[in-house]
């Protein structure tokens, strides 16, 4: 049986053009998933072909060109094909599907049973195969879902949620066709109507970055957030926590990009002992994270989408050997609650005292909890024993 991955990652040796012409978020969390899986798959199946159409901001609003071009890279273990498509605005998502469908044709050509391994519910990826599947008896589709399509988007723009309905009814269509799945929690299997359909849950995949940097922990008591500054996502929560927080001993830093960066920028100008740090590249992320004295992730299990999310900073957090303070989402698997402080209560004031709780402890402590929550991650969430997972439901369904 052949594997091929059909992802959105970022190439290698092309994610700081990716960065430079990116305008707004971009997608490191998803791009180090992917990067997980695909190492996870190369340790089981020998002969993975990988296509990539990454997953960047579309020309002129969120990226700064109008074409994407193609690639190429071949290593010993994987063969990597970066396909080019128009980024305009519209025309992208057509002409995504051309590609990955005309891609698709080709490899399959060569190959007998072959199973495609989809990451995320991406209409023109999903599209592209199903029709596909329809012409070939030998292909079979295994779908990744890290979001669900009906929470992936909060706008209220009328045209776009216009469009997201014609989006979303193609997705249930092409949903019917897929043979299995890997999701993120079991709420989900309710949510896609799975049924009897073979699935498998990932909360998500950790994969070591191997480092000999020494790096001293501040002097202050420092409380990191990094990722999307969204309000969804409690930012407001943790800076209302912090403000309470009269001590001068304490820092609050955060990096990333959203709708809460302006108030973010605004507290910075009015308490000296914020600091805004921008979107950072993932190599400087790892290096604030061994620095600060706590990792927060301020979400709350406010609204239902947390029912169908499990965010993926939970792993890098723990992998860091910082302890991490969140609180008990709906999507977290039971065994991570042990290895974080979870906040009793979801409001700003019992944020506060937990932060404070914490970070009052020595440094002794707090190193000793970190280093167990770094090996649970290290030798239970690596990119091999999580993808073991769907290595042996592939081979289920072969027999």
């Amino acid at each position: 049986m052949s594997i091929i991955f059909l992802g959105g990652y970022f190439p290698s040796e092309r994610i700081q053009e990716i960065m430079d012409n990116s305008k707004g978020i971009v997608q490191n969390a998803a791009n180090n998933l992917q990067l997980s899986i695909i190492k996870g798959l190369a340790y089981y199946y020998k002969d993975l072909h990988c296509i990539t159409l990454p997953y960047i901001g579309s020309y002129p609003l969120d990226y700064r060109k109008s074409y994407f071009k193609s690639s190429f890279k071949q290593n010993e273990l994987t063969m990597h094909n970066c396909i080019g498509f128009i980024n305009f605005i519209g025309l992208k998502f057509i002409h995504r599907y051309i590609m990955a469908k005309r891609t698709l044709k080709h490899l399959t050509e060569k190959l007998d049973d072959t199973y495609v391994v989809i990451y995320a519910i991406h209409t023109p990826f999903l599209k592209a195969a199903t029709d596909l599947k329809r012409k070939r008896s030998n292909i079979k589709i295994c779908l990744i879902v890290p979001d669900l399509p009906q929470f992936m988007s909060m706008t209220k723009n009328f045209i776009y949620r216009l469009c997201k309905f014609i989006d979303f009814k193609i997705i249930w269509t092409c949903l019917k066709k897929v043979d299995s799945f890997v999701l993120l929690t079991d709420y989900m299997a309710e949510a896609l109507e799975i049924n009897n359909k073979p699935w498998v849950k990932i909360e998500g995949i950790f994969d070591l970055i191997a480092t000999n940097e020494i790096v001293k922990k501040e002097e202050k008591k420092t409380i990191l957030y990094t990722g999307t500054l969204a309000q969804a996502y409690g930012i407001m929560n943790l800076l209302d926590a912090f403000s309470a927080i009269s001590n001068s001993n304490y820092r609050l830093w955060l990096g990333g990009e959203g709708d809460c960066r302006n108030e973010i920028e605004k507290r910075a100008q009015s308490d000296p002992r914020i600091t805004y740090w921008g979107q950072l590249p993932y190599s400087e992320v790892l290096t604030l994270q061994k620095k600060a004295t706590v990792l927060v992730n301020p979400r709350t299990s406010e609204g239902e989408y947390t029912k169908y999310s499990f965010p993926s900073k939970t792993m890098e957090y723990m992998a860091s050997g910082t302890p991490c303070i969140m609180y008990n989402l709906p999507g977290l698997p039971k065994e991570y609650v042990e290895y974080s402080f979870i906040v009793s209560f979801e409001n700003s004031n019992a944020l506060k005292e937990t932060i404070i709780s914490v970070c009052e402890k020595s440094q002794y402590e707090l190193d000793k909890f970190g280093k167990k929550a770094q090996q649970f991650i290290l030798t239970k969430k690596n990119p091999i024993c999580q993808v073991q997972k769907i290595y042996k439901m592939l081979n289920e369904i072969k027999k």
